[in-house]
């Protein structure tokens, strides 16, 4: 992402310098500044894309911090169990090796007692039924001799029951921490994933947001640019109009002879906006040609929001503006005099238009003039 970023900013550098590159060396002022336009737009474009790319990233920087902020407090929380389930099974596991030794201990000691039971036994029978007192006294003997071989032994059982049982109970213990530990495990792979992804999110943004900076003062330092070819056009095209042939009145030629106006100068609602339409609009097919009103210089050939145009300047601050033209004629460029009626370019559609037709303006010293009043 972020080298993505800099081949942005790298682009963006070479729009700047493109038209040093490869524009004419006789470029004319108009095409100069028709030029550094279509730059500035390009940067402009460049910018509002780096914009986006901003946001989307800055997004992303939220998205994965949270998660990351989640996940690690999720681990938090899963440490507090384990640490519990750990002490837990320490204590369960104390407790089975404290009973495993006192089995072990009554165990010995029952084995002990087994085994002078079982020498007193191999003393005859004469000896014992001789020292006993009577013979209540001798079964006496042997029903207390059974008594501890049977409490023995149920207490070993039940210290191994308990034994078994807590075993059981440490077996339990162990899986469940097993369990947590591999949630635990998922948790921070997890929050290693977020982690890297945060990463990638904070550097794509620092990219962009180079890029837009860049973009800034690339669109400036253009600005400054345009306003001085904006001088300098505007000397240029005093010059031209003082080159050009002094209008002496009469009426303007036609320029798409058999078509008659669509919508003439004037306020007008359009796509339900109202607007002042600056001329006149002449509906024809595409590729109709068009011709000049009246002798004049081409003082501007270019493409503006009116799109493919060519502006004629006829002495006296009067200009003719002929827009959204497929092509132009060949032999027009700036600075070149044209003669009434003659072909200068073809009905099209380009720049801001809805439809095939001629855009056809007249203005007088910079302002729009109604052009039906040097009609004949």
């Amino acid at each position: 992402m972020y080298k993505k970023g800099m081949r942005r900013a790298a682009a963006l550098l070479a729009v700047c310098w493109l038209g040093l590159l490869f524009r004419a060396a006789a470029e004319t002022p108009a095409e100069k500044l028709e030029r550094l336009r279509a730059e500035q737009q390009a940067i402009e474009q460049q910018i509002e894309q780096n914009r986006t790319d901003a946001a989307r990233a800055g997004d992303l920087v939220n998205l994965y911090t949270a998660k990351e902020q989640n996940v690690k407090a999720q681990i938090a929380v899963l440490q507090l169990k384990i640490q519990e389930c750990e002490a837990q099974l320490a204590g369960t596991q104390a407790q089975v090796a404290a009973k495993l030794l006192e089995v072990d201990r009554s165990t010995q000691s029952f084995e002990a007692r087994m085994k002078g039971m079982y020498e007193m036994s191999r003393q005859s029978g004469l000896a014992v039924l001789l020292g006993a007192d009577s013979l209540s006294e001798m079964l006496t003997f042997g029903e207390y001799l059974q008594r501890i071989a049977v409490r023995d032994t149920r207490l070993i059982a039940e210290l191994t029951a308990r034994r078994e049982e807590l075993a059981a109970l440490a077996a339990r213990q162990q899986a469940e921490l097993d369990a947590l530990d591999a949630s635990n495990a998922e948790l921070e792979a997890a929050a290693n994933e977020y982690a890297a992804a945060l990463q990638q999110a904070n550097a794509r943004l620092s990219a962009a947001q180079a890029a837009e900076q860049a973009g800034a003062a690339a669109f400036a330092a253009k600005e400054q640019e345009i306003a001085a070819a904006e001088r300098e056009y505007a000397e240029w095209a005093a010059q031209s109009d003082n080159n050009a042939p002094e209008y002496t009145g009469g009426a303007f030629y036609w320029p798409l002879p058999g078509y008659s106006t669509g919508s003439p100068m004037g306020w007008r609602t359009l796509n339900g906006v109202q607007e002042f339409h600056r001329g006149m609009d002449i509906p024809a097919p595409l590729g109709t040609k068009i011709y000049a009103a009246a002798d004049g210089v081409v003082s501007t050939k270019a493409h503006y929001t009116y799109g493919t145009c060519v502006k004629l300047s006829h002495g006296g601050g009067l200009v003719t503006i002929y827009a959204h033209m497929s092509a132009w004629a060949e032999g027009i460029a700036d600075g070149v005099p044209v003669k009434q009626g003659q072909l200068i370019g073809y009905v099209g559609r380009t720049g801001r238009a809805y439809g095939y037709h001629l855009h056809f303006e007249a203005n007088l010293n910079g302002a729009p003039v109604d052009v039906r009043d040097y009609l004949g």
